[in-house]
């Protein structure tokens, strides 16, 4: 895969699982394999996620002194009760113990998680929440609504009619409220579930919100260079089993035009930065039909987005339902 990535890394990510479980050996073997093979920037940023209960103070002193100089904290919620309903391991205490030794380490740009959009959870229970994690001064701040997936316990529940999903509306609202929360305590909003104080946002994830080239290794990690991308296979023993054989770990592939287009609007739409349909005219020769020109008035008249030089800019109204949004500006094949 070296020949794959053969720019210079300037962001590192350890994640997609719980990497926190690995030993500080394992760990450092990882990353000395990295330095010997990839050409790796001075002022890499370099992330771990972490759960809280697997951040002991050996491990927090290990990772600042390997060069880990940001963490992804998987809080999720500061309510012990539901962190139970959840199904975390975690408490609340743990998330607050981890978040003090991280800076007692020298590891200040933090990240951290919420989630909404729960069942029974009230409108109060999600404004402590939020003054909760406030408190922690945590850099970054990733907060996502609850799904319901189908071959989960949640997805059984809801079969099972032990689970009553939470209104549409509700759902709306908390994610307004989180919104000018952060907003008002100097958070950047930008990402549709991601905020970031001013010089923190993640150039990580950033990446590839922006169609950056990046690098995955490991069993079900991706890969892009821009005009192709790769997939490993999801299965830890297959991984290993062709890696001994000298076998290719992944599939290739060739994007379309028309997929690359796609990518550009569900990525850029969803930021800060917004879709500029310039820069897609030169990338691209993308053109906007009447219909989606039409669409992109409606957004704007319905206080859902701006629409200035050529760029559209989804507000927070309009970041909730982006999703619904993207179908209607994706061309038609």
């Amino acid at each position: 895969m070296k020949s794959y990535a053969d720019w210079p890394i300037e962001t590192i990510y350890f994640g997609g699982g719980t990497p926190s479980l690995l030993s500080n050996v394992q760990l450092q073997k990882i990353i000395e394999v990295l330095y010997q093979h990839y050409h790796i920037k001075k002022h890499v940023e370099f992330t771990i996620e972490a759960n809280p209960d697997d951040l002991t103070e050996d491990k927090i002193s290990f990772y600042a002194n390997v060069g880990i100089n940001r963490m992804s904290i998987g809080t999720q919620s500061f309510s012990d009760k539901i962190l139970t309903y959840l199904n975390r391991s975690h408490s609340a205490a743990q998330t607050t113990k981890a978040v003090e030794l991280c800076h007692q380490y020298g590891i200040t740009n933090l990240s951290l998680d919420l989630i909404y959009g729960i069942p029974g959870q009230s409108a109060n229970d999600w404004q402590q929440e939020l003054a909760q994690i406030i408190a922690l001064t945590p850099t970054h701040i990733s907060c996502y609504a609850l799904t319901i997936e189908p071959n989960t316990v949640f997805g059984n529940w809801s079969r099972k009619g032990k689970l009553v999903k939470v209104k549409d509306e509700v759902v709306e609202s908390n994610y307004l409220r989180m919104v000018d929360f952060f907003k008002q305590n100097g958070y950047e909003h930008y990402e549709v579930s991601n905020f970031a104080k001013p010089g923190f946002i993640s150039k990580h994830n950033s990446a590839y919100w922006q169609q950056t080239s990046y690098l995955g290794l490991g069993p079900g990690a991706h890969s892009f260079n821009g005009l192709s991308r790769h997939f490993n296979v999801t299965s830890n023993p297959k991984y290993i089993k062709k890696i001994k054989e000298h076998e290719n770990t992944f599939a290739t592939e060739e994007l379309t035009k028309n997929e690359l287009v796609t990518e550009y609007i569900l990525t850029r739409v969803r930021t800060y930065w917004g879709l500029d349909f310039s820069e897609m005219s030169k990338l691209f020769n993308f053109k906007l039909t009447e219909h989606q020109l039409s669409f992109i008035y409606n957004l704007v008249a319905n206080n859902l987005a701006s629409f200035d030089n050529n760029k559209l800019f989804l507000n927070s109204r309009g970041f909730f339902i982006s999703d619904t949004i993207v179908i209607e500006l994706i061309p038609q094949v």
